[in-house]
């Protein structure tokens, strides 16, 4: 049975995250009129609630976390205890951790592009600044923050494309309890600094080098500190023998390794001073070398790559939210002798909350027991249906099947849509119920024509020989193919090798040649980093419009890098390629090849004499438009596409 549990002024929904101290629930506070919010609560275990000396340190740090205020930040919105359990209500980001992003798209093949990457770490940088400066909003002095366990799990990255830092103040608080000490918490040791792992003092700069960790490792696809066991990887930190990024990954551009070296010094007197500094070499390199990089393309890239969970998160919220009209349709039903709790925060500094955004939850009837005073057992009274709202989004137009029967017109049972309803006279009712019966005949009628249409149309599918009996039905033709179609797998890897396969780096003099491996196209272009099997030979084919197809075959053993020089044919010439009514960066083709290069595409060399089809074409308004083009050699073709227009004009 599908219960949610009242958690003092919050209803935990569902439970998203649970680690060694803490569980994290995706929660719902309910606001007067209609209002709600989502929210995330962080629940400290109650083993952790009898040791005096971190409550201390936990109310201390909820005071430090609260003062954070950033974009790039998780916002701290509530503290207390309910229950001898200390919680923490957080912003909920509709999205997913860093890690989790990492993990999916190896499921797939896929990686996170260079601009995505730096992209990433920029953001993170920002808002570990704002942390390391921020200063106490009662005396002014700064609070020295360092949130000293940088990793890809606490990078949140949103839907929308934003990324924000979590955990301040907590992961401080864990490294000084008992508790911790004792080897029940541990920090990850892969993304320590080498002054971390030898138990030095710490301070921001511990917090760069995580960040170059965390970059190093977007860009080379592949982990930097790892061992058989946590003495061996604390070894490497240590040691802190950085291969240089460009070995990895030829892609990286010379300039992005310096800023990688550098966040990643042994010293941290060599290292990144601060994080400010770190997020401003990125952000000039990013708009130097991706000017056209947007949060959008982002977001759709994320969006994308987690698209099934995306669409079920966003219908699981609806169905959520629903929970609002059964929780006001309690508040009615309940005495008015029925008093809410109080709305009761710790002393923290420069917050007061306004009832109306955290309203407590009333009580649903005057019988229920009050809550447990030790909050250590199970109190079925906090437990709230979630019965009526499932069976209703999957059974549209069925009635719920609830406990609470209406005690009223206009009241429906819990978990139901109220709408309201108005008194009708007897001779309305007359009306409505003579329309009813109409309507009703008005039905069988159809259901009796649609029933008549549907055997007509079947008896004429059928077709009878010269002996009057009926023959099979007639299927449609279609295509030969294998009775059990197999899915595309373009770079030749199968599933049982997948986990070994090596990573070649394909590049081309021009860029833009499409990859094709063991004549399958992968649908990527170069440059690109593609996945193929070990120990067998594998044909590699790089076809560009305008160029002679390259081919090479080689048995790879291991990551290889490849480099193709593109060859001019003899004859060709030029077309200058320009688009109207193409809105904001449309797809470009030239005989189904994509073009990387940016509009207006001038001298794009093409062979002579050739009918060449240009297209182009807008996936968000779905507007095209396609040219067929000749040119003599060492001429020059304008192309002039028009979005919209009827296709298959001819220059």
């Amino acid at each position: 049975m599908s219960k949610v549990e009242k958690f003092g002024k919050y209803i935990l929904l569902e439970k998203l995250a649970a680690g060694g101290m803490a569980e994290v629930y995706l929660a719902k506070s309910n606001g007067a009129n209609g209002v709600s919010k989502f929210v995330a609560v962080k629940r400290i275990l109650p083993q952790f609630s009898t040791n005096e000396e971190f409550i201390d340190m936990f109310k201390e740090e909820a005071k430090v976390a609260i003062n954070l205020n950033h974009s790039n930040v998780v916002s701290i919105y509530d503290f207390g205890i309910e229950k001898n359990q200390f919680y923490l209500v957080m912003e909920f980001v509709d999205g997913r951790n860093l890690r989790q992003i990492i993990n999916e798209l190896k499921k797939a093949n896929k990686s996170i592009s260079i601009d995505q990457a730096v992209y990433i770490v920029k953001e993170a940088a920002s808002g570990l600044d704002h942390a390391h400066r921020c200063v106490d909003s009662k005396s002014g002095k700064p609070l020295n923050i360092t949130h000293r366990d940088m990793s890809p799990q606490n990078i949140m990255i949103s839907f929308e494309g934003e990324a924000k830092v979590i955990d301040f103040g907590i992961a401080k608080a864990e490294k000084e309890t008992e508790a911790t000490k004792a080897g029940t918490l541990k920090g990850k040791f892969a993304y320590m600094s080498p002054e971390q792992s030898e138990g030095l003092p710490i301070d921001p700069r511990t917090d760069v080098f995580a960040l170059g960790i965390i970059l190093w490792e977007l860009l080379a696809n592949d982990r930097l500190f790892t061992g058989s066991n946590e003495a061996a990887i604390l070894r490497k930190v240590r040691d802190c023998q950085i291969p240089p990024i460009r070995k990895i990954n030829p892609l990286v551009q010379p300039e992005l390794e310096r800023i990688v070296t550098k966040a990643l010094a042994k010293d941290k007197n060599v290292r990144y001073q601060t994080a400010a500094n770190l997020q401003k070499d990125l952000n000039r390199f990013l708009n130097t070398h991706y000017p056209d990089f947007s949060t959008q393309d982002f977001s759709h890239f994320i969006k994308e790559s987690f698209k099934a969970a995306y669409s079920e998160g966003k219908d699981k919220l609806v169905q959520y939210s629903q929970l609002e009209v059964a929780e006001e349709t309690a508040t009615k039903t309940a005495p008015s002798s029925a008093s809410a709790e109080p709305l009761v925060l710790p002393d923290i500094p420069h917050y007061e909350p306004r009832r109306s955004e955290l309203p407590p939850i009333p009580a649903v009837s005057s019988k229920e027991p009050p809550l447990n005073p030790k909050g250590l057992e199970s109190d079925q009274s906090n437990k709230i249906q979630l019965d009526g709202i499932r069976s209703a989004a999957l059974q549209k137009g069925n009635p719920l099947n609830s406990a609470a029967k209406p005690n009223r017109p206009g009241e429906f049972a819990q978990g139901t849509r109220v709408t309201q309803m108005t008194r009708v006279t007897q001779s309305q009712r007359k009306g409505q119920s003579s329309q009813s019966d109409g309507s009703l005949f008005a039905k069988i009628i159809g259901v009796a024509a649609l029933s008549f249409a549907s055997y007509w149309g079947y008896m004429n599918y059928m077709v009878k020989p010269s002996n009057g009996k009926p023959a099979a039905i007639a299927k449609p033709n279609k295509p030969s193919t294998n009775p059990d179609p197999v899915k595309p797998n373009p770079t030749g890897v199968t599933e049982s090798a997948s986990k070994s396969a090596v990573n070649i780096s394909i590049n081309s003099e021009p860029a833009g040649a499409r990859i094709y491996i063991n004549q399958k196209d992968t649908g990527q272009i170069t440059p690109a980093i593609l996945p193929v099997e070990p120990e067998k030979e594998v044909t590699i084919s790089l076809i560009k419009t305008g160029y002679l197809k390259y081919e090479t075959s080689k048995v790879y053993k291991q990551t290889s890098t490849l480099n193709a020089t593109l060859e001019v044919p003899s004859d060709g010439g030029y077309i200058n390629i320009h688009v109207n009514n193409g809105g904001a960066r449309p797809s470009i083709y030239v005989n189904g090849v994509r073009l990387t290069e940016e509009l207006p595409i001038r001298k794009y060399r093409i062979p002579a004499n050739k009918e060449i089809t240009v297209r182009a074409e807008n996936a968000f308004t779905g507007l095209n438009d396609e040219v067929k083009v000749k040119v003599e050699n060492e001429k020059t073709v304008d192309v002039q596409l028009i979005l919209g227009r009827q296709s298959g004009a001819t220059q």
